[in-house]
């Protein structure tokens, strides 16, 4: 219960029940008068017997009438209030947050904040829908969770049954928190247009919003006259190192060998120290220890800058795939951002394509590398294939002295050498004669450890290259290998023929051809496998005669899968972070085929778990609350009622005394 006038109330009462008991105090004074008998003034005697100006307060109903009377309408004034039912009749939307921060476990030893928002939400409900003397007929209500996504549960209803059990229902999501999508599908459930003047009708809903209040598109938000109620979940003291970042590189001494960084956010206000362990298929590799400085406020901004810190462990062989997980082994409130994963594929064995087959120094060239295979076409056989849209096979094509036709030479990678080949931004204009190396890039991937100082040209085709292709090599007459790299399109093109030059008798040659297949070969595939976020799905090609499919899905389980083409396979969206592993059956394959898929949260801003005092929603303040709501059913009606009734007896008691 609550009062809103309550020293309006105490002033009335000072004012009015200390004179009434007064009153009964006073000695009667009445004018003396001689009579013959006082058998029949037997009340009046008894007003004689005491001389003194007071006389002792004695037993009286009408006394006892009159002081409940006047303490009803004191308590009329004070304007009591108590939270049972609603304040009006209107709709009422629980907006719950079930976001990767919610998942957090300050609230309690084995309760999540998710967990404690729907406890109140249930408590909420059952005050709303559970009837009484003082409640009124409550309105409909609706159940909404929020993350990245907004989610009906139930739709309005004055079901208390059915809105306790869609609260029920609500699942934890490792999502991103924003509120707009929420806002959205209430508005449209509760906004009336007028056909006739287009304008809205009827009052706006009360949103009850449960969550931590670390809203990422909060400041864009406005409420449109609807009255918001803002329960506070969590501490302001929680304690969180969270995993921002994970990366895989191979060191370009070790192609086989692995590096591994990572790094990690501290948003406490004292620096911690943390155990970083990095394990290879669930088997503990290592484990570094870092230790990462405190948070600040930026006195600037006002904004909270957790402190930082990268661990990087030393490179290590891994020649198959596998997957690699990064592990905060430091306690926090957090689970869910101590983790993350990456998945590093095997080696791809590579598809070239030599067009023409009457190569030589290439060919030699390429059949000493450890490809999967190497075809020799012809110019009509990859002419045919280039119109057939067949050359996708290859991962990458190799032109020796051959330029196709215009229009034959669709986006994908490749390796040519004399021949200009019909390249936007590679514009001939002449032969050149002999010339020398003047620099190279070095750093580019394919001239890795490649030497040109001895190299030795006696002709070849003058370029001016566009402004975005890139010269990795420049002679005393212009570019000697030029990279271009738009979107699917990659191609490295040297300008002269090798037959021409001396670079098939050096050793520098055949690590140029191997740089630049790998480089080609790789490139727009990365070492790693795609990261997946929460929100998105998993999209991936099968064979077409894949049986069985099914995929592990963290804290689910196996989920059969059965889709219409395998070769088109899509499940999402992805709502937890974790690893998930697609399995399926190829008729011709004795073993059970298997992808992995990881899914890692590495947000900062859901790393943030301490709790937001209030909501600043567009110009709004929403004071949070830490339990109960503030809607409440007066009283004051009940009291003047009962007040008058109270005079009605009293005015009985009254005349019946003065006439029996």
């Amino acid at each position: 219960m609550t009062w809103l006038t309550p020293v309006t109330g105490a002033i009335l009462a000072a004012a009015v029940i200390p004179p009434l008991i007064l009153l009964y105090f006073l000695k009667l004074r009445r004018r003396p008068q001689a009579i013959a008998s006082t058998l029949l003034w037997k009340r009046s005697v008894e007003d004689l017997r005491a001389n003194a100006p007071f006389q002792r307060l004695r037993r009286n109903l009408l006394l006892l009438l009159q002081l409940i009377a006047l303490l009803l309408l004191v308590f009329a004034v004070m304007q009591p209030q108590i939270q049972a039912g609603r304040q009006r009749g209107g709709k009422t939307i629980f907006l719950i947050d079930n976001s990767a921060s919610m998942t957090a476990m300050d609230a309690g030893e084995d309760e999540t904040r998710l967990d404690e928002a729907k406890r109140l939400a249930r408590e909420r409900v059952e005050a709303l829908y559970a009837g009484g003397l003082f409640s009124r007929v409550p309105g409909e209500s609706m159940i909404v969770a929020f993350s990245d996504r907004a989610e009906v549960y139930c739709r309005f209803s004055r079901s208390k049954q059915e809105l306790l059990d869609a609260i029920d229902r609500i699942r934890p999501t490792h999502g991103g928190t924003t509120l707009a999508d929420a806002l959205k599908l209430a508005r449209a459930y509760t906004t009336n247009v007028d056909p006739e003047s287009d304008r809205p009708v009827g009052a706006p809903a009360t949103i009850e919003i449960f969550t931590d209040g670390r809203i990422a598109d909060l400041p864009d938000q406005v409420l449109r006259g609807e009255h918001m109620i803002y329960y506070r979940i969590g501490t302001e003291e929680a304690d969180n190192v969270t995993i921002t970042a994970i990366s895989v590189e191979r060191p370009y001494d070790r192609p086989t060998a692995v590096e591994v960084f990572a790094s990690l956010l501290n948003y406490n206000r004292e620096a911690v120290t943390c155990d970083v362990q990095l394990s290879v298929d669930d088997t503990a590799l290592a484990v570094e220890e870092i230790r990462i400085p405190l948070a600040e406020m930026d006195e600037g901004s006002g904004q909270l800058l957790p402190g930082r810190n990268n661990v990087v462990f030393t490179p290590f062989e891994q020649p198959r795939g596998a997957v690699l997980e990064i592990a905060n082994l430091r306690d926090d409130a957090l689970l869910a951002d101590n983790v993350a994963q990456i998945v590093v594929p095997p080696p791809k064995r590579l598809i070239v394509g030599l067009v023409p087959a009457s190569s030589f120094f290439v060919r030699e060239a390429l059949e000493g590398l450890s490809l999967k295979r190497l075809e020799l076409l012809t110019q009509e056989q990859y002419e045919q294939r280039a119109e057939e849209n067949r050359l996708d096979q290859y991962d990458v094509i190799v032109f020796d002295d051959y330029a196709p036709p215009p229009g034959l030479m669709p986006p994908g990678r490749y390796l040519s050498f004399g021949r200009t080949p019909p390249v936007d931004g590679l514009n001939e204009f002449g032969e050149h004669g002999a010339q020398l190396v003047l620099n190279i890039r070095e750093e580019h991937p394919a001239l890795r450890f490649v030497n040109l100082d001895n190299l030795r040209i006696g002709g070849g085709h003058l370029l001016q290259p566009a402004p975005d292709v890139e010269v990795l090599a420049e002679g005393s007459q212009g570019p000697l290998l030029v990279a271009v790299s738009r979107g699917a399109m990659h191609l490295i093109h040297v300008t002269f023929d090798p037959g021409m030059s001396t670079w098939p008798l050096l050793r520098s040659w055949v690590t140029f051809i191997f740089n630049a297949v790998e480089y080609l070969g790789q490139v727009g595939q990365g070492l790693t496998a795609k990261d997946l976020a929460v929100g998105e799905a998993i999209a991936t090609r099968l064979p077409s005669s894949a049986t069985d499919i099914a995929l592990a899905v963290p804290e689910s389980g196996i989920v059969p899968l059965e889709p219409r083409d395998p070769s088109q396979l899509s499940w999402g969206p992805i709502r937890l972070a974790g690893l998930y592993v697609l399995s399926w059956e190829v008729p011709d394959q004795d073993e059970t085929q298997t992808r992995a898929f990881a899914v890692n949260l590495l947000d900062e801003f859901e790393g943030r778990i301490d709790v937001v005092p209030e909501l600043q929603v567009g110009q709004t303040e929403v004071a949070g609350r830490a339990g109960e709501s503030g809607v409440y059913t007066p009283l004051w009606p009940w009291a003047v009622a009962l007040c008058l009734l109270v005079l009605m007896l009293e005015w009985w008691v009254y005349h019946r005394k003065m006439w029996v």
